[in-house]
């Protein structure tokens, strides 16, 4: 009997959400799953599915008395687990108009995607994020460090320490994976 060898990268792709979901309910946000894995419809559906949908819609509610409260700020993320964010980025640049991105873009305007990866490079976080508001096809793509997109209003400590956790456990999980033989 043939056994396929556990796929590490979707194990990192579900941490990388869990870890996300996990700084913005820290910035007290809430936070409900809204891709299509989540949906029961998806699930039922046979064969590839093309639609796009963002993994979470996260709200927060307008600091404010009176007639603001109650009112909520709605965010829709997308987060993609990268173990090579800089070629992943230049593959969509290269792309252009047929980029997953630019297809996300024309469905989800104002979708922010939070790229996840144990490989920012010196000086950079490793949760990357980049507003498709400001996307287009084909130029330069410029991820920003998640604490520094301003609509959120993040901690750059929140972020620093679920950084500090993702290190560890993409490192456990490299490390697991180097010892799998196919």
């Amino acid at each position: 009997m043939a056994t396929r060898p556990v796929d590490l990268n979707n194990i990192k792709g579900r941490i990388a959400e869990a870890l996300v979901e996990s700084i913005f309910r820290r910035a007290e946000f809430k936070m409900t799953r809204f891709g299509r894995e989540s949906d029961l419809r998806g699930m039922l559906k046979t064969g590839k599915d093309e639609s796009f949908s963002p993994d979470f819609l996260a709200m927060k509610e307008i600091a404010g008395e009176g007639e603001t409260r109650g009112v909520y700020q709605t965010h829709m993320i997308e987060v993609k687990y990268r173990s090579n964010l800089v070629s992943y980025l230049a593959q969509e640049k290269k792309r252009g108009g047929k980029s997953e991105l630019a297809q996300a873009k024309e469905k989800w305007p104002n979708l922010c995607l939070v790229f996840v990866t144990e490989n920012a490079g010196a000086e950079r976080s490793c949760f990357q994020a980049l507003d498709l508001s400001s996307y287009e096809p084909g130029k330069f793509l410029r991820t920003v460090d998640l604490h520094e997109i301003r609509r959120f209003d993040l901690f750059p400590q929140n972020v620093d320490q679920h950084e500090d956790l993702a290190r560890k456990l993409f490192g456990l999980l490299s490390e697991i994976k180097a010892g799998i033989r196919p």
